[in-house]
């Protein structure tokens, strides 16, 4: 007897692949069904836009029309009158008196020079220099002191051979600017006796002599045409 229960094992294989197909077609159904729902959940994604503010507020305010703003009218400021204007020059001081005070200085004592014993006869015989003091710088008033009369550096007066082996004697006077360091200068002679050996000798020692300067003020000052007078005397202690 055959057994109608037994099935053909192929049978039974497709049984089952029916069976597993369904069960997956069941999970994807309620997978699909699952997504669909999750899709109608799900909010819609929010839009983000860039608005320029600027444009916004100018096409705001070209839509909006404004009123014109008020215009300010300034009045006029007052007149006032310019003081009145002083046309008299000022009363300028009197500037202060200038008290200059004469300050005297010591004169310098006139040191003798030293003469050898061959000449200290010619030395003795002759008088020496003497000062007029009577001239001055033009337009600057006499000086407050002359210039001096005697050399102070020195210098050797020599009586001429010539006009000592004749005897004569002799007188010259000259005139000589005396600079404000006591050096002669420009002298000429005024006046001259015994000969032109005693002119020589004169301009000779003046040329070298060095004097005390005028003073104003208390400062030396330059003397012009200061009178000098040398004297050549035979024997004259």
């Amino acid at each position: 007897m055959v057994n109608l229960n037994q099935r053909h094992p192929i049978e039974s294989i497709g049984i089952l692949i029916l069976v597993i197909l369904f069960h997956i077609f069941g999970i994807l159904g309620l997978l699909f069904l699952m997504h669909s729902n999750k899709k109608e959940d799900m909010p819609a994604p929010l839009e983000i836009r860039v608005v320029d503010v600027s444009s916004a507020a100018s096409s705001a305010s070209a839509q909006v029309s404004q009123p014109p703003a008020p215009e300010m009218i300034v009045p006029p400021p007052p007149e006032i009158e310019p003081p009145p204007i002083n046309t008299e020059a000022p009363v300028q001081p009197k500037p202060p008196k200038i008290v200059k005070k004469q300050i005297k200085k010591r004169e310098p004592a006139a040191q003798p020079a030293k003469s050898s014993a061959s000449d200290s006869q010619n030395q003795g015989n002759m008088n020496g220099t003497s000062g007029e003091g009577m001239s001055n710088t033009p337009n600057d008033g006499p000086p407050d002191r002359s210039a001096g009369s005697r050399a102070l550096n020195g210098v050797k007066m020599n009586y001429p051979p010539d006009m000592e082996a004749a005897g004569k004697e002799g007188r010259v006077i000259l005139s000589c600017d005396i600079e404000a360091d006591g050096h002669t200068n420009n002298c000429n002679v005024i006046e001259a006796k015994g000969g032109n050996s005693f002119k020589e000798e004169a301009l000779r020692y003046v040329a070298s002599a060095r004097y005390r300067p005028a003073t104003r003020n208390g400062m030396p000052v330059k003397e012009k045409n200061h009178r000098l007078t040398i004297s050549f005397k035979l024997g004259a202690g």
